[in-house]
């Protein structure tokens, strides 16, 4: 377990018998993880707020103290009275822990998006209550498909665990439904075996149903043996993980068929062409290869016109830059970018639990309506071009709220 000074970057002493206006000074009214600690740095309270002066002010401050101030603010906005007292019970006036007994030490971290939010947090949340922290917060994982073509019976299967197994993983994709979903889809667009106890006890195990109906090549009853029956599963793998190359090939096909006059052919490369086109969209629009899981994001900097460049890797997340302004000459940053992913290039060999958590996080933020949630560009198709137009589009989108109270989006407390 690393130290409180390696998670946080700022840290400032609570004396609850010292002057609490001063000390209210002393902490920015900015948007913050931050952790509330007492005389021996054992952890109380880990948040992630909007505005931390507030937050230690309503947490942190007598109870005569929140009273006068939501008096103070009764007087000014008599229409928000409903709302003020709401708030006062749930974070001041009735708190059941008297924070001012066993707080001694605030530790924090400035964010300034929800994506970087989200990645401190996990972090903190790891290292401060590394035994409780899966079971007090609901972390999103990542959803994936897995295929092993080169085992004796593969098959598709979904999974939100990519650690343990070895093969091939297809994603993130959106839930554990789409993911079925896609696993479904590969089943029917490659006549793959479906029922994997039959599989088991080829070449004689069937033939099964899909067998009879032909919609499976017959691996069961041995019409095709165990090995062809893998290249064509490996062959699979390749066309979800890039779809378009297929169906560039199969309309070639499909416009030759018609042009010969074999209509029903024609007819027939449509239908699987039409099934083809499901992949690379909706939730299986970021489908990849586990070792292609690498993004470069622009995320909203500390200022207005800022932007923070993360570097996305299987298993981490990397800050890179931030820009002050539209990066020039571009040809530098994307230097620096490209030389940091080729030293992480072996991280899905290396991924473990923490960074199974860390790519979760990823794909949350890239199922999030583009509207708010930052850039995200592939690595493999990034160039300096788009990297200029990403900060650009950044810029565009709407700003987050700013937070009127504290602003409090994730909460861990000690138990």
């Amino acid at each position: 377990m690393g130290s409180l000074a390696d998670i946080f970057d700022h840290q400032v002493a609570f004396d609850p018998d010292a002057d609490f206006e001063a000390f209210l000074k002393s902490v920015p009214g900015k948007w913050v993880v931050y952790l509330m600690a007492g005389a021996n740095d054992e952890p109380v309270q880990l948040l992630c707020v909007k505005n931390l002066r507030y937050s230690l002010e309503r947490r942190l401050g007598t109870e005569q103290a929140a009273a006068e101030k939501t008096a103070e603010a009764l007087a000014q906005q008599p229409e928000m009275a409903d709302s003020l007292v709401a708030a006062g019970a749930a974070l001041g006036l009735s708190r059941k822990v008297n924070y001012r007994e066993i707080v001694r030490r605030i530790y924090w971290t400035r964010v300034d998006s929800a994506f970087e939010a989200d990645s401190v947090f996990l972090e903190a949340a790891r290292v401060v209550f590394p035994q409780t922290y899966r079971g007090m917060f609901g972390f999103r994982p990542a959803w994936f498909v897995h295929v092993n073509p080169w085992t004796t019976f593969p098959r598709y299967t979904k999974t939100n665990d990519p650690v343990k197994q070895t093969g091939v993983h297809l994603g993130p994709i959106e839930d554990k439904h789409a993911a079925q979903k896609l696993v479904h889809l590969a089943e029917n667009l490659f006549d793959l075996c479906r029922d994997y106890s039959i599989l088991t006890q080829s070449p004689n195990g069937g033939p099964c149903a899909w067998r009879q109906m032909n919609k499976c090549v017959g691996p069961c009853d041995g019409s095709v043996d165990l090995e062809a029956y893998g290249q064509l599963v490996a062959h699979s793998a390749e066309v979800l993980a890039n779809p378009q190359d297929e169906i560039r090939a199969q309309t070639r096909r499909m416009k030759a068929a018609a042009g010969e006059l074999r209509f029903e052919v024609a007819e027939k490369i449509k239908g699987y062409v039409d099934q083809l086109g499901q992949l690379g969209k909706g939730p299986f629009r970021h489908v990849r290869p586990l070792q292609q899981f690498q993004y470069v994001t622009l995320q909203r900097g500390p200022r207005a016109g800022t932007a923070k460049v993360f570097l996305i890797t299987p298993g981490r997340i990397d800050y890179v830059a931030c820009l002050l302004d539209e990066p020039k000459p571009v040809a530098d940053l994307m230097r620096q970018i490209l030389a940091a992913a080729h030293e992480r290039r072996d991280g899905a060999e290396r991924l473990d639990d923490a960074g199974v958590e860390r790519i979760g996080t990823v794909a949350h933020h890239l199922f999030q309506p583009k509207a708010r949630q930052g850039v995200f560009l592939p690595i493999e198709t990034v160039d300096e071009k788009q990297l200029a137009k990403a900060y650009r589009d950044l810029l565009n989108q709407k700003p987050q709220d700013d937070a009127t109270g504290e602003g409090v989006t994730k909460e861990l407390q000690a138990l």
